[in-house]
């Protein structure tokens, strides 16, 4: 077998060319249609106004939007320069999920709300993921390291299918999460199930791709974002547990008869 030779950027723009940017841009917009149709749905529930709802909502789409862009510029390595020198940055969805939390979060602490708005977003959340992870199978983005049973991507050399791992993963997390809301089950804990999983399964599957990030203490960038999405989910879900009542229960007096009184003041 011929070895091909190349730079990790002349690799990334020949798997960048050799895909399909149309294709991919179908299944985001799929992607943001489905999953917004099913946060939408799921938000009916909440005890708020429709105001407030919209502005929820609104928050976690901005939040969604800044925190899938941001992450590049601090990424170090390949993909931070290729965010300062391109108009549109690379995306992660790691950064997405994570700030749409924490814009909704901020909002609700400002305003004093405790109402549990967490789960309408669990559904639609790994729909987005996952129907949009279909589109970097179209588009070749987000590919494994080289390895000798691999597929060719475009640049010549056969590499891990990461892509398909991924998807897999997330379909069978969406069929998990679709389950979890049917039995309605984990009230208030499912956005965090899919926050633990997927930081868990993303972190793992890191290890298979390529890293055009920086590396840290031999762990890639987005190994990091993942693990800390993984850990911020764990936290919550314990935080959120149910709790039980532990009061002591206590034995109801028993009344005694007038005529058991008498009895025993005659005895």
């Amino acid at each position: 077998m011929l070895l091909v030779l190349h730079t990790p950027l002349e690799s990334y723009e020949l798997i960048a060319q050799s895909g399909s940017r149309v294709m991919y841009q179908v299944f985001v917009l799929l992607a943001a249609i489905v999953g917004g149709y099913l946060i939408r749905k799921d938000a009916l529930s909440w005890p708020l106004s429709k105001r407030q709802s919209w502005v929820i909502l609104s928050l976690a789409f901005f939040g969604a939007m800044v925190g899938c862009a941001i992450p590049a510029f601090i990424a170090g390595g390949m993909i931070e320069e290729l965010a300062w020198d391109a108009l549109v940055s690379p995306k992660t969805v790691l950064g997405g999920i994570f700030f749409s939390f924490v814009f909704v979060s901020i909002y609700k602490r400002i305003i004093n709300n405790h109402a549990n708005t967490s789960d309408a977003f669990a559904r639609g959340a790994i729909a987005m993921m996952a129907i949009g992870r279909i589109g970097c199978l179209f588009q070749h983005c987000c590919y494994g390291v080289p390895v000798s049973w691999g597929f060719d991507f475009g640049d010549g050399i056969p590499r891990v299918p990461v892509q398909y791992f991924e998807a897999i993963g997330l379909i069978l997390l969406m069929v998990f999460m679709q389950s979890v809301h049917s039995k309605n089950r984990f009230s208030g804990q499912r956005i965090f199930i899919v926050f633990f999983l997927y930081g868990l399964m993303r972190f793992l599957l890191e290890f298979l791709r390529e890293q055009i990030a920086g590396v840290y203490l031999g762990i890639g960038f987005y190994q990091w974002f993942a693990l800390c999405l993984a850990l911020v989910g764990a936290w919550q879900i314990i935080k959120r547990r149910p709790t039980l009542n532990l009061a002591p229960i206590h034995e109801p007096v028993a009344r005694t008869s007038h005529n058991e009184r008498r009895e025993e003041q005659i005895g």
